[in-house]
């Protein structure tokens, strides 16, 4: 076996215990989660689990750098022959679709997880050099939109990027304990859209220089 395929099999191997931890998470909730319930739902052996994951802690871990890694990636959904502004309507309103699946997805899990360390002040760094890094991602996204003249900000793109991180979280948390229909997820995303164009100052296309 080359190592190239020898590399694409120990992925694909990795990929399918992370798949069987998001259901078994899913399913149970992080806590109650056990290493035996993950090499159960997986289909492999106890041993071929744990060459690759000691803990389901390492399993969360690694599912939250890869969402990580799809919010480092967004300035590059700047495509050159779309306006910003329609990039992020986009990405809003596919977020709210995300939200609208509430208990039924992995964000409670996400949750249970990050409340847990913030109580043992386990990952109190990384919790925050996420944050840091996620708010600088959005910025740089809507900086995009400032260099192409479409945004005239009214306040800074760093408080709007951390106010769209509050209201997805808040509008998350709000879906999970009490469902899409009462939290009005749709509607509540056209609403900060609104306030979202006002504060970027949003230029129409004959408006820009």
């Amino acid at each position: 076996m080359s190592p190239k395929v020898a590399d694409e099999h120990k992925e694909a191997r990795r990929k399918q215990i992370l798949a069987a931890a998001v259901r078994v998470f899913t399913r149970l909730g992080y806590q109650a989660a056990t290493m035996k319930d993950v090499v159960e739902e997986s289909g492999m052996s106890r041993g071929g689990v744990y060459l690759y994951y000691g803990s389901t802690e390492r399993m969360m871990l690694d599912l939250i750098g890869e969402t990580d890694e799809e919010v480092a990636g967004m300035p590059k959904l700047a495509r050159p022959d779309r306006p910003v502004w329609e990039t992020i309507e986009q990405l809003m309103r596919h977020l709210a679709g995300g939200v609208t699946k509430g208990a039924a997805g992995m964000a409670p899990v996400f949750y249970e997880f990050f409340i847990t360390a913030w109580r043992k002040r386990t990952y109190e760094t990384l919790m925050e050099s996420r944050y840091d890094q996620n708010v600088s991602a959005v910025v740089r996204l809507l900086e995009e939109g400032a260099r192409r003249g479409e945004f005239q900000p009214r306040v800074s793109l760093e408080t709007i990027a951390r106010m769209l991180f509050s209201f997805h979280d808040g509008m998350q948390i709000h879906a999970i304990q009490f469902g899409d229909r009462r939290t009005d997820t749709r509607g509540q995303t056209e609403g900060m859209l609104a306030a979202l164009r006002h504060l970027l100052g949003v230029q129409d296309k004959e408006e820009q220089p």
